[in-house]
């Protein structure tokens, strides 16, 4: 109740997250409580990813590597220019960079599955920290999951086939950043999730490693799509 203003805001938007609660929680608590009478709450817990498709419509792909750069539109100049040839550069990183996430998790899996193995077979398990590629240094893994929730918001890809379809993340370059931004030595690649897009500064990825460094610190720390 009251005046609609920006000094209001805060506590305009507490209002309707508490309205929306009230209204939810009982819905919520009415559904588990269902879910108990026949054990069912049991075996999600149990089997969280089987029981999933039960709950949402049609079926949860994982997204992968292949998805990713099938998606990929990327916004090229004059085909043989200068500019061209460092876009088409970028892209091939982008790949590989991709391919390199993937195969990292695959890795990880394998990993974690030996040391499951060991422990059940009564081996010792000497605990160590393997450097593994497509990891951060903040004990956070980076994944093509993570990649893709980053340039789209979300964790999979989209449930409809019509929609799956016609999917893509358009790719842009930017060639002359010091025009926009002013003298400096770096800058990172930016998202549009709204517009599941990817923008990048292609002056400071001149190599693979540049490229990767750059988009792994993108990814870690640009999840409130700030830039600094």
């Amino acid at each position: 109740m009251g005046p609609i203003n920006v000094d209001r805001k805060k506590a305009i938007i507490d209002a309707i997250t508490m309205h929306s609660l009230v209204r939810l929680i009982p819905i919520l608590q009415q559904l588990q409580d269902g879910l108990r009478l026949y054990g069912i709450d049991a075996v999600l817990a149990q089997h969280p990813k089987l029981c999933q498709q039960l709950f949402v419509p049609g079926h949860i792909k994982e997204v992968d590597s292949d998805f990713l750069v099938s998606a990929l539109y990327p916004d090229f100049s004059e085909e043989g220019s200068v500019k061209w040839q460092r876009e088409m550069k970028v892209i091939n990183f982008l790949q590989d960079f991709l391919q390199k996430l993937e195969d990292g998790a695959e890795a990880e899996n394998q990993e974690e599955d030996r040391k499951v193995d060991n422990q059940k077979s009564g081996a010792l398990w000497e605990s160590h920290v393997a450097a593994v590629p497509g990891t951060t240094g903040r004990g956070k893994h980076l994944s093509v999951r993570s990649f893709f929730q980053w340039v789209t918001g979300h964790a999979h890809v989209p449930l409809i086939e019509s929609e799956r379809d016609a999917f893509q993340i358009t790719v842009n370059f930017e060639h002359d950043c010091e025009s926009q931004y002013g003298a400096h030595r770096h800058c990172y690649p930016i998202v549009n999730a709204c517009a599941v897009g990817i923008t990048f500064p292609i002056r400071h990825l001149g190599t693979y490693h540049d490229f990767e460094e750059s988009l792994t610190t993108a990814i870690r720390f640009g999840y409130e799509f700030s830039r600094h």
